[in-house]
């Protein structure tokens, strides 16, 4: 490097360690989760945020993710569509529910980096549930989503239903979370990146 050059991204790294300084203390994340137990008592944790009703710290919590989601996709690590999907859960909480300009900022940095990193993967797919999953009443089949992809040898059709009134087999068979609820569509790069973009929706 030529002296006096100034290093790339030293600006945004200066202020990532602030950021962790400020919102973590000495205190460190805590371990990632490692099994599907693991990831299913997590995804309750973040459905509990969305519900407004988590009773612990609910913007580390969010922020904790959005970490995890910016090091998944510099990393091209394969929990990337939890952390996109936990994010789109969770996001919100720092935005509306207890705001906080600085945790919206990070939140919106990670979506940003899904969508510049994947945001032009060509795929097959004729349609992604980005396309039709828009409103907060839409995700309430989220978890049951990110609890598919949590187990990779769990079939799809396995996975707990979202809760709400009963489907029709029509309504059912054109469900992104019912008969078109598949690991390949919900993890797609440009289903992840079509979310990102949209966030908070």
């Amino acid at each position: 490097m030529v002296t006096g050059e100034t290093p790339e991204n030293t600006h945004e790294d200066a202020y990532e360690d602030a950021y962790e300084d400020a919102y973590y203390g000495e205190r460190p994340l805590a371990a990632a989760p490692a099994t599907p137990t693991e990831w299913k008592a997590l995804i309750g944790e973040w459905d509990e945020i969305r519900q407004g009703y988590h009773l612990g710290d609910a913007r580390a919590r969010v922020l904790e993710c959005a970490h995890r989601l910016r090091a998944s996709v510099a990393a091209g690590g394969p929990d990337t569509a939890l952390w996109t999907l936990g994010l789109v859960l969770t996001g919100p909480h720092v935005l509306y529910a207890d705001p906080d300009p600085e945790a919206e900022a990070r939140v919106r940095e990670a979506m940003s980096a899904v969508v510049r990193a994947l945001g032009r993967t060509p795929c097959a797919h004729a349609a992604h549930p980005c396309d039709d999953v828009v409103a907060d009443d839409d995700l309430d089949g989220l978890p049951a989503v990110l609890e598919m992809l949590a187990r990779p040898g769990r079939p799809a059709a396995d996975a707990d239903p979202a809760d709400g009134e009963p489907w029709s087999d029509d309504e059912a068979a054109e469900s992104w979370f019912e008969g078109r609820m598949t690991r390949e569509v919900w993890a797609c790069p440009g289903n992840l990146a079509g979310f990102a973009r949209s966030f908070p929706g």
